[in-house]
């Protein structure tokens, strides 16, 4: 018994130890199995790899070529060339503004012309004054003024209107001037009386309503009666019939007695050294409160009346002046119906010379009305700038603003 037990436990004993190597043996097994396991996971996994596509190549974008440059010829542009004057015209001194221009053959010898005209309201506007030499301004009746327009050469403008009649203190002056008289009628009673007094003088005119025809320069604008001006203020001539009229004159009737220039010109007149005189008022003298502005950048005065600026009906443009004076007369108003006043127009006088800006106060003074006017400040004669000339006759008790 005690054998078996022996064998038993033997057997006991090597199955023990079988178990034990049977163990071990998974033991190892399953750490070769592990760490295996581990490596592979710990190993990087790499992408693969992708083909590079193959590269198509591509064209260059076409390149348009630069365009040939075709060599121009420059063109060097041609000068215009000044406009051939008129062979009738001659380049000469004109003695009313001093200025060398051109004119016709015929106003070298001629007397200059004065055309007398209307300035009322309703007879607006004025026709041909912007190309006058010289204006004369004048008292009518009621405070109403007028002008009597001035051309050395008056055949080339257009039309000249509107013509209105005559006063003797106008052809007092005309005389000063030694100029030839157009207008249509005249004063012809009371003290103010322009037909005697031509008939005493032993003057003659072109009338376009008494007297000769003298190649008949008037007629009545039938686009101003159109345009609302009443039939009284439609009178109008023109330089070609000025000049026809002047023609059939006799030449001891037109013919100039000197060239000589009617103010003593200077290219720097006596306003040098002056007072400032950008706008000068008249206000006080006339009806029409006529008032002038310096532009500064032309050199010349623009004139205003009736609250506006006056206007050349020929050229719808602005009047302007280069040179203004400004004379005080004795003036007396007579008591016949009409209202007429009468003006002494020789003799001396105060007043102003204005210029490029600036003004002198002067003296005026004519021996007789055949005699020219000679303008003064402080004894000596003035000199006055070359170019028109507007002069303002106003009563001596009126007065002027000058700023």
């Amino acid at each position: 018994m005690k054998h078996k037990r022996q064998i038993i436990n033997s057997i006991k004993k090597a199955i023990v130890v079988v178990l034990i190597l049977i163990l071990s043996v998974l033991f190892v097994s399953c750490s070769d199995y592990l760490e295996a396991v581990g490596n592979i996971a710990e190993s990087p996994v790499l992408p693969s790899k992708t083909p590079k596509p193959t590269e198509t190549p591509t064209e260059k974008p076409y390149e348009t070529p630069e365009p040939t440059q075709t060599p121009v010829e420059s063109i060097v542009p041609t000068e215009t060339p000044a406009p051939t004057p008129d062979p009738s015209l001659i380049l000469t001194n004109n003695p009313l503004t001093g200025k060398e221009q051109y004119m016709h053959e015929f106003s070298l010898t001629a007397k200059p012309v004065a055309v007398i005209l209307e300035n009322k309201r309703q007879s607006l506007p004025q026709i041909g004054i912007s190309e006058a030499d010289i204006v004369i301004e004048m008292l009518v009746e009621y405070d109403i003024s007028r002008f009597m327009a001035i051309y050395q050469d008056p055949y080339k403008v257009e039309r000249i209107g509107a013509v209105r009649s005559l006063r003797s203190y106008f052809t007092k002056i005309a005389l000063a001037f030694d100029s030839y008289i157009f207008h249509y009628g005249f004063s012809d009673y009371g003290e103010e009386n322009a037909k005697q007094d031509l008939i005493d003088r032993g003057l003659t005119t072109v009338n376009g309503i008494y007297g000769e025809d003298n190649g008949h320069p008037y007629w009545r604008d039938q686009d101003r009666i159109a345009s609302g001006i009443e039939s009284l203020h439609s009178v109008v001539t023109a330089g070609e019939n000025v000049l026809a009229s002047m023609k059939s004159l006799s030449s001891d009737k037109i013919s100039k007695e000197n060239r000589d220039n009617v103010f003593n010109f200077s290219a720097e007149s006596s306003t040098k050294n002056g007072k400032e005189a950008s706008k000068v008022y008249l206000t006080g003298a006339y009806i029409s409160s006529p008032y002038f502005i310096y532009d500064q950048a032309k050199g010349e005065y623009t004139r205003y009346q009736f609250s506006d600026v006056q206007i050349d009906g020929n050229t719808n443009q602005p009047v302007t002046v280069e040179n203004l004076f400004v004379l005080k007369m004795e003036t007396r108003y007579t008591e016949d119906a009409a209202k007429h006043v009468l003006i002494t127009t020789h003799g001396t006088g105060t007043g102003y010379y204005i210029n490029d800006g600036k003004y002198i106060e002067i003296q005026w003074s004519r021996e007789t009305d055949w005699s020219k006017f000679v303008f003064t400040a402080n004894g000596e004669e003035i000199k006055v700038a070359p170019g028109n000339t507007w002069i303002s006759c106003i009563p001596s008790d009126k007065y002027i603003s000058i700023k």
